[in-house]
């Protein structure tokens, strides 16, 4: 692939994205993504908490368009009253050649 491909197929990740979903105190909640970026062939995307939400955030996982889960942070994260906290997602795209997928 090209580099211009590798840059194509991130961008067509971010652009399928929908929100974000995460768990704190038992309950499942959703928030809007903060920002996206795609920089060559690296995709970052930023899940931003502010001071509004306090307590055990766990299980962010970023949603498609289509409903599905495409990514989680397995980690969990206690979030404070007085601060913000960024959960960043960060995929590479890169070309690997694969031989004998049996076509």
């Amino acid at each position: 692939m090209t580099d211009t491909g590798l840059r194509k197929q991130a961008q067509r990740f971010v652009d399928s994205l929908s929100h974000a979903e995460y768990e704190i105190d038992g309950v499942t909640k959703r928030i809007d993504l903060f920002r996206t970026s795609v920089e060559g062939d690296l995709v970052k995307v930023f899940v931003f908490f502010d001071d509004a939400v306090t307590g055990e955030i766990g299980s962010v996982q970023l949603i498609d368009k289509d409903g599905d889960t495409v990514a989680r942070a397995a980690r969990s994260f206690i979030k404070p009253a007085t601060k913000g906290l960024y959960v960043v997602f960060k995929y590479r795209y890169t070309e690997m050649e694969v031989e004998g997928i049996g076509l």
